[in-house]
């Protein structure tokens, strides 16, 4: 598989049903003004290791321009960071839902969302990571 800078229709997380499970699983870390659930799947046949989505709320953003701008720069952090995600998640072989959601009461910039949305995923990969250590 090439690297590839896009994000891959088998990339997002659209069914309902798994958008479900990932809620009801309830795994989540927050580094303001960002929260990610995650839930580990079991491996299938998509090259790709994670299948994610972006959410805003419509209660805090009531305008769609400015929802569609923070679901943007979310997509734009996700998409120039994802290799390093790829990469530990193909070392621990594993394959993950993750649900991105915009937490903030504020509009941010992109710098902000981007700085938040790294340190979001170490913890995601720390909690992942030491989850194996203590089965």
């Amino acid at each position: 598989m090439t690297q590839s800078n896009t994000i891959n229709q088998q990339e997002r997380l659209k069914s309902r049903k798994q958008i479900g499970l990932l809620f009801k699983n309830r795994q989540s870390v927050g580094a303001y003004p960002l929260r990610i659930f995650w839930k580990e799947i079991p491996p299938n046949d998509s090259p790709y290791p994670v299948a994610i989505s972006f959410s805003v709320s419509k209660r805090v953003f009531k305008h769609a321009v400015k929802r569609n701008r923070h679901k943007r720069l979310m997509r734009e952090a996700f998409r120039l960071n994802k290799h390093q995600l790829y990469k530990t998640l193909k070392a621990e072989t594993k394959q993950l839902n993750l649900m991105l959601i915009y937490v903030g009461k504020e509009a941010s910039d992109f710098a902000t969302i981007e700085k938040k949305y790294l340190r979001l995923m170490d913890k995601l990969l720390e909690q992942i990571v030491s989850k194996d250590e203590n089965h």
